[in-house]
């Protein structure tokens, strides 16, 4: 059973783990999924807006 669970699917890359993870805040208006205001992490196709003030 540990065998199998250990290959479940391949290694990551930074790029790769960024997208899945959301990679770094970026502000809001830099990506047109986003509002125009804020600090956001993308998901996907998914926009978050973390902090309405911006990121620092």
């Amino acid at each position: 059973m540990k065998k199998s669970i250990l290959n479940l699917g391949k290694a990551l890359n930074k790029s790769e783990q960024e997208q899945i993870n959301g990679g770094k805040p970026i502000e809001c208006y830099s990506n047109p999924i986003c509002p125009p205001y804020g600090c956001c992490i993308v998901y996907g196709s998914v926009c978050e807006v973390i902090d309405e003030g911006g990121c620092f």
